[in-house]
């Protein structure tokens, strides 16, 4: 019983007897609320006694009664055993069979719907076994009521459990096909929707045995119903397995025939007809993408015919002629259209077929802009809105694979399709234009929706049509006929379009038409309007005046104070939404970094105190503190002292927050107000903020420590006073941070500014001497420094060195040769080498005696001294290439004992001096014999070798590519696989991702050095994998022309082969040896490169199924393919659609992994990330528009992923996907 005292099982039954009608219905409304209660439970009498007196009310007299009957059976069956859910089963069987009454079978059917919704799935068999028998008696029966309800209780038990169904199929199959030919329309609707159901998990010979009955119909039959019917079956078979009706296509001609039947003069006037085979075309384009392909080029031609199609309008047969494009609906009139027109449906259909065709092939982008561009854009002016939109959508889908295919392509090739769309902007806005004539609101938001697309695809785009947009602009923002949707459209177009058309001539005569209708809007009622109007009033002020180049002309001064009277009032204003509050905080600090000189004095310092309380506010700090950057960065040198040390030190007081996106921005802020105002801040401040910074400087972040180091820099610059505060708070922070292993990048970078600066400074006790002995002191206070921090440390040094007088710089170089020669101390010799390199790539270091027989005397020495000999000298080389260089290659050729170390030093001089002019210069006298050394290694045995080789041969190609590249190009076939390996490898040196010279070289014999994909050495491919992946990141223009060629042979590295597994037996177990599995990492590299920048030269459907072997491999592998997954769906999600079923198994598998329980941390770590990368696929792919009609998807989210214990996890990542997109 349930403890709820408010609520009485017994008195419940006894009012669901009650003669009053109101008190059955009273008593099943509160029953039903607490069969909805997870805690709500009941006895095995009172089971069966509720589900006897639900069942009994089926049958009420009152038709309320009897829908909260129905209501109750599905929460019912989660509460009940199962011997009471088959009494309840077989009633309701029982009442749609047998029943004589009309009323009772209908409520019998409603009531199979919950039921079949809710029931637990260990139920199912038992619910399948009971009802399939009599549903099939039914359908077969003579009643037409009951063959009907039958029909409609199949198709949903069809639609939930027809894999339990099997046993029935055939059954099913026959006693459904009979009923297509029903006199009832309804009838043949239910009969083709349990078709569309039963062909997923029908066997591979019944599913045949269907598909040729209802092809044979559609050729044989002379009856207009018939045929129509029959081709809805299709249609629905094609929705339901489209990929299993693809096998078809080819031997049953089923795409010729469907174009015959659309085009037969007997179906001239059936829309819906035309309207199922567009509908399967749809299908079949997203489902069966292979087997559709030798046909698209016909349907295409469909969809350009019907998508016109309007036989109720003069001119609408689908005639593509006529050089006037008609816009708006004015052009018809309701005399002249019929009210049962259905035509519309049948160009809809049409209209989404392209779209199909559109996101799935992305490769036809330059026929699609040859052949249904221009065919769009004449059906601008349909007159059914649904369809406008529609067509709306077509063309927004064809700027969206602009912009991702665009992206790949370089933007001065002629099939570039930017290009292709630059020819039909014209046309395209001006056929916009007439529509934002329209009465219809939804029209006139989709115009703007697609005009965003459009502005969003290349800057300056619309430059040429700006002007012809102002008159529909200005209406919609304040005409009568608008909206708050409409507007909002307008001025999120607004804003992308004056972004991205700079400050040109036809930009500005387009914003000073548009300044007063946005600053009306600014004070709107509605927040969302005037929050996106102060964004449009932003992005204006920076267009009329950007700080990057101001405009000769002094226009912008008109506009000033008119702006800043239109926005102060939101800016002042406290009790206002936090959207307009930081939009007006954003609009105004622009105002002042952009037009700031031609405010008033006490405006501008009105605003500027403003935004000191607003820096103080909690709610809005942040927003301001990007403000203040964007002000004191503005070179209009803005005068904001009065500000400014209040600023300064809350900006100080931020640095201790958690927030670190606050500490970020407060350290980039107090860095940019210190360069540019430092003489004016209070002195006092310096303290406090070097203080607050040297809490932030370590090793857990260096980001963060980049820009607290950039910080002390620019205070350092600002008061020379500072320098004693610096060696007080900062500096030991310093010394520890120079010491970690994890030091590089910008954080490096700042610190050799900071020494840089704190050696010009050569305060006392804190000089050259003392900061180079700190350096030099941590090697003697720490025996484990690792080779990165070695390599810091020498770094350091060198910055030190290079900036102090040349007396000194000189005596420490000596100091380090002296070292080299004389000290005991392998660290010791190990930190002159580096540091004396690291010098040496600064300046030239000739002058100094002998230096580099003295480096190579090193060469003698322990393992890591050998390395650091080997890079001391091919730096000090770099300061003077034309002096070091012969000394380096007569030693290589006198000293083939050392030539691995020499070698190195050679890289070290080519990869450096390749990127200076001076270094090229040095090194093109040399490069004969330098070649020639180069060459005779690319055999080495030893692969340390091989790759300074490559390094060399790829650095020495970007100086001279027509005499490298064609020497490369004879080695491709050597004998030698390592001469090969080393050969294709060195074009991966040779790419730089910036235009250069090789690429002329490199691009038309690019695909003969991919050709070693094939190449019978394991090495040789995977050198070639590496090259690929490079080049597909960092030049796609390269590998586009031929990357179709050699998909087949990267998917076949992508596959486990067992001819590459040993086993070794080690005793008492066994190790399997996978030297196939680099080669496998490289190859689903270069697919997930591929993904971003050539996605258009690839068959989504045979990429998926690669995918899906990937996602049983190795751990990294797995990630790699579930990071794949993710961009698949953000990219071609739609093309996605017809693999999705693949999808399932091992996406399951993964998520629903444990770890073993003697499973150390580390394995369960990798475990739960597996299942956190598998369920961001999962997420990322249940956000593909019509997702759900991948079923088998659609139940594994529902029972898998949404319900048990994955289901918070996945809740969580949605919301991170969402919020990542938005």
């Amino acid at each position: 019983m349930s403890n709820n005292a408010s609520f009485s099982l017994s008195g419940c039954l006894d009012k669901m007897s009650n003669r009053d009608k109101d008190f059955r219905y009273m008593a099943l409304s509160d029953l039903l609320v607490e069969l909805e209660k997870e805690s709500f439970r009941m006895d095995a009498d009172s089971e069966r006694k509720i589900c006897s007196a639900i069942v009994k009310l089926l049958d009420d007299t009152s038709g309320d009664v009897q829908g909260l009957a129905v209501k109750c059976l599905g929460p019912l069956t989660t509460k009940v055993k199962e011997a009471q859910i088959q009494e309840i089963v077989d009633t309701l069987a029982d009442m749609v069979t047998n029943s004589q009454k009309d009323t009772l079978r209908d409520i019998a059917g409603m009531g199979f719907k919950p039921v079949i919704a809710q029931i637990d799935p260990k139920s199912a068999p038992m619910l399948v076994e009971r009802v399939t028998p009599k549903l099939i008696t039914g359908i077969n029966s003579n009643e037409k009521q009951t063959t009907n309800e039958c029909l409609n209780v199949l198709s949903d038990l069809l639609g939930r459990f027809a894999t339990l169904m099997t046993r029935d199929h055939e059954k099913i199959q026959k006693a459904i096909i009979p009923q297509l030919t029903s006199s009832r329309p309804a009838t043949r609707k239910k009969a083709i929707s349990c078709l569309g159901y039963l062909s997923i998990s029908t066997p591979d010979d019944l599913f045949s045995s269907l598909v040729t009955t209802v092809l044979k119909e559609i050729k044989t039959s002379k009856k207009d119903n018939t045929i129509r019917t029959f081709i809805s079956v299709i249609g629905a078979i094609s929705r339901s397995v489209g990929y299993r009706l693809g096998k078809f296509l080819e031997s049953e001609n089923i795409i010729p025939l469907l174009i015959t039947k659309l085009n037969d003069s007997q179906f001239e006037t059936d829309e819906e007809l035309k309207e199922n085979c567009f509908q399967t075309f749809e299908s079949l384009v997203l489902r069966s993408p292979k087997e559709i392909k030798p046909y698209l080029d016909s349907i295409l031609q469909q969809c350009l015919k019907y998508i016109q199609w309007d036989p109720n309008v003069a001119g609408g047969s689908g005639d593509e002629g006529g050089d006037e494009f008609s816009g708006g609906e004015e052009d018809f009139s309701e005399e002249d259209v019929d009210d049962d027109d259905m035509s519309w449906k049948v160009r809809r259909a049409a209209a989404k077929c392209l779209t199909s065709i559109i996101n799935t092939r992305p490769d036809l982008l330059p026929v699609i802009y040859q052949k249904v561009v221009p065919a769009l854009i004449n059906r601008f002016k349909e007159r059914e809105e649904p369809v406008k939109l529609d067509v709306f959508e077509v063309f927004t889908s064809i700027l969206k694979q602009t912009v991702i295919v665009g992206r790949g392509a370089p933007l001065t090739a002629t099939d570039n399709p930017i290009n292709l769309l630059k020819s039909n902007v014209s046309a395209v806005v001006s056929n916009l234009v007439k529509e934002l004539k329209s009465k219809s609101l939804k029209t006139r938001v989709g115009v703007f929706q697609v005009l965003k697309e459009l502005v969003n695809v290349h800057p300056g785009l619309l430059s040429d049509q700006l002007g012809s947009l102002v008159p529909g602009v200005k209406d919609s923002l304040e005409g009568k006929n608008t909206s708050s949707n409409l507007k909002i459209e307008v001025l999120g177009f607004l804003s992308l379009a004056v972004a991205n058309h700079g400050s040109g001539a036809a930009a500005q005569k387009f914003i000073s038409q548009l300044v007063d209708p946005v600053l009306k809007s600014v004070n709107d009622t509605y927040y969302k309007i005037t929050a996106e109007a102060l964004r449009v009033t932003r992005a204006l002020i920076k267009a009329v005046r950007p700080v990057e180049g101001t405009p000769g002309s002094d226009e912008w001064k008109n506009y000033t104070n008119k702006i800043y009277s239109g926005v102060i009032s939101k800016f002042e204003a406290q009790d206002i939404d936090q959207e307009v509050k930081e939009s007006a905080i954003s609009c105004v600090g622009s105002l002042i970094a952009h037009m700031g000189d031609a405010l008033a004095e006490d405006s501008r310092k009105k605003a500027l105190g403003i935004l000191l309380d607003r820096l103080k506010n909690e709610i809005t700090r942040l927003t301001t503190v990007n403000v203040l950057i964007e002000i004191a960065t503005s070179p209009l040198n803005i005068d904001i002292s009065a500000i400014l040390s209040d600023a300064v030190s809350e900006l100080a007081d931020y640095l201790r927050q958690n927030s670190r996106q606050l500490k970020q921005s407060c350290l980039r802020a107090l860095d940019v107000l210190i360069r540019q105002y430092g003489q004016k801040v209070d002195q006092k401040l310096y303290a406090k903020v070097l203080k607050e910074a040297s809490a932030l400087i370590s090793e857990a972040d260096l980001h963060i420590s980049h820009l607290s180091l950039r910080l002390v820099e620019a205070v350092i610059r600002a008061d020379k006073n500072s320098v004693a505060n610096v060696q007080e708070f900062i500096y030991p922070k310093i010394l520890s941070l120079v010491q970690s292993s994890l030091l590089q990048g910008l954080a490096l970078e700042s610190l050799f500014g900071l020494y840089s600066v704190l050696v010009s400074q050569n305060a006392k006790k804190f000089g050259f001497d003392e900061l180079l002995n700190s350096l030099l002191g941590l090697q003697l206070k720490s025996s484990t420094q690792t080779r990165q921090s070695l390599n810091s440390i020498a770094q350091c040094v060198a910055a030190i060195c290079v900036n102090a007088p040349q007396d000194k710089r000189d005596a420490t170089v000596e100091k380090f040769i002296s070292d080299i020669k004389k000290s005991k101390s392998s660290s010791g010799k190990i930190q002159a080498l580096l540091c004396l390199g690291e010098i040496g790539r600064r300046v030239d270091l000739s002058t100094h005696k002998n230096i580099q027989k003295t480096i190579t005397s090193a060469f003698d020495g322990t393992e890591d001294e050998r390395n650091a000999a080997s890079f001391c000298l091919g730096c000090v080389s770099v300061g003077n290439v034309a002096q070091f260089l012969p000394f380096v290659l007569g030693e290589i050729k006198n000293e083939p004992g050392k030539q691995y170390l020499l070698m190195h030093s050679l890289r070290e001089i080519i990869s450096r001096a390749s990127a200076a002019p001076a270094g090229i210069e040095a090194l093109t006298p040399h490069l004969e014999s330098v070649l020639r050394l180069l060459f005779e290694n690319t055999q080495s045995e030893e692969e340390g070798t091989r790759n300074v080789v490559a390094e060399c041969l790829g650095k020495l190609c970007l100086i001279s590519p027509q005499q490298l590249i064609p020497a490369l190009r004879e080695r491709i076939k050597d004998k030698s696989p390592y001469t090969r390996s080393t050969v294709v490898t060195a074009i991966k040196f040779a790419i730089t991702d910036k235009p250069n010279a090789v690429d002329d070289a490199l691009a038309p014999i690019f695909g003969e050095f991919l050709a070693l994909l094939s190449d019978e050495d394991l090495l040789v491919r995977r050198s070639t994998l590496l090259t690929l992946n490079f080049a597909a990141h960092n030049k796609p223009i390269l590998v586009r022309p031929v990357l179709q060629k050699h998909m087949a042979a990267l998917y076949e590295e992508s596959k486990v082969k067992e001819s590459l597994i040993k086993v070794v037996d080690l005793g008492p177990f066994k190790h399997r040896l996978d030297t196939g599995l680099e080669n496998r990492k490289a190859a689903y590299e270069c697919l997930y490169t591929l993904l971003e920048t050539c996605i258009d030269k690839i068959e989504i459907s045979t990429f998926v199924e690669h995918l899906v072997a990937g996602l049983g491999d190795t751990y990294d592998i797995k990630l790699l393919c579930q990071l794949m997954l993710v961009r698949l769906a953000l990219a071609a999600g739609v093309a996605m659609l017809t693999s999705l079923d693949v999808l399932v198994d091992p996406l399951k598998k993964t998520i629903t992994s444990k770890a073993k329980e003697n499973a150390v941390q580390q394995e369960v770590e990798k475990n739960d990330e597996l299942v956190r990368s598998a369920l961001r696929a999962v997420a990322a792919i249940s956000l593909i528009p019509d997702v759900d009609s991948s079923l088998k998807f659609s139940d594994f989210l529902k029972t898998t992923v949404k319900t048990g214990p994955l289901a918070p996890k996945f809740e969580e990542i949605v919301k991170q996907t969402q919020s990542g997109s938005s």
